[in-house]
């Protein structure tokens, strides 16, 4: 099988599964973020108050793009637990974004981080796909490369379309793509030249970048996103350690 386009499986390490095609693959975690207001700050907070999940508007997503602010993992960690190690906050994060409370990740310190975004007036990182408030800064990272295109992919690369890169960024509205039988998500962006596959699985909080060597020489994925190098023994379900992953259907 080619894995030039594909997600890893949970099972095989990262730089396993793309070995002989990509040589590195750096974790770019989807931010927390805020909405800033379109009020004077004379009339009350720099920020708009959470929407509830149910009273978003059909727009949410060009709202976010053009004019939500990017909040840092670390930041929220120093602001909730700063005495606990990052990895055990991280995985307590990204469950509740994507489950909820569950115990395995502390039922205790996601309360905190619940209530710290909150305080905050920030939203938890979204799952699956490219997150609106990731459009920019990925636009500004596949701008070192050199092109002025980019393949985008649907969840199962069923369907691909060329799209421009400065359409990715602030400004313009948030991206869908067709999908066969409406519109999707992107799940996939590839950069044939110089070797650049950013890919996002299901129920991740993550872009996975697999890059060549003359990639990486281009460009520093860390400018753009916060994150960090896989090694040989990291696994696509980066906040979970290998002993669970290996013992799931």
């Amino acid at each position: 099988m080619d894995n030039t386009l594909w997600h890893p499986d949970h099972k095989t390490p990262m730089l396993k599964w793309w070995h002989g095609i990509y040589d590195h693959v750096f974790v770019a975690l989807h931010p927390f973020y805020r909405i800033r207001s379109t009020e004077t700050l004379s009339m009350g907070s720099a920020y708009d108050d959470v929407f509830d999940y149910h009273d978003r508007p059909d727009d949410i997503d060009d709202i976010i793009k053009s004019r939500g602010e990017a909040v840092r993992w670390a930041d929220v960690h120093l602001g909730v637990a700063p005495h606990l190690p990052a990895d055990q906050v991280y995985l307590a994060i990204c469950l509740l974004s994507v489950l909820g409370f569950a115990e395995r990740a502390n039922v205790s310190l996601q309360k905190e981080i619940l209530a710290y975004k909150e305080r905050e007036k920030i939203y938890p990182p979204e799952e699956s796909g490219l997150p609106a408030i990731m459009e920019d800064a990925t636009g500004k990272f596949l701008a070192q490369f050199g092109q002025r295109s980019v393949t985008a992919w649907t969840e199962f690369r069923e369907h691909s379309t060329v799209i421009d890169i400065d359409a990715l960024r602030s400004g313009n509205p948030s991206l869908l793509i067709p999908d066969g039988r409406g519109w999707s998500r992107i799940w996939a962006l590839h950069l044939p030249d110089p070797g650049i596959l950013m890919t996002w699985g299901f129920e991740g909080t993550e872009a996975l970048i697999a890059m060549t060597d003359r990639a990486l020489a281009m460009a520093r994925p860390e400018t753009f996103f916060e994150g960090w190098y896989g090694t040989a023994a990291t696994y696509c379900d980066v906040h979970n350690p290998p002993e669970y992953l290996l013992r799931r259907d």
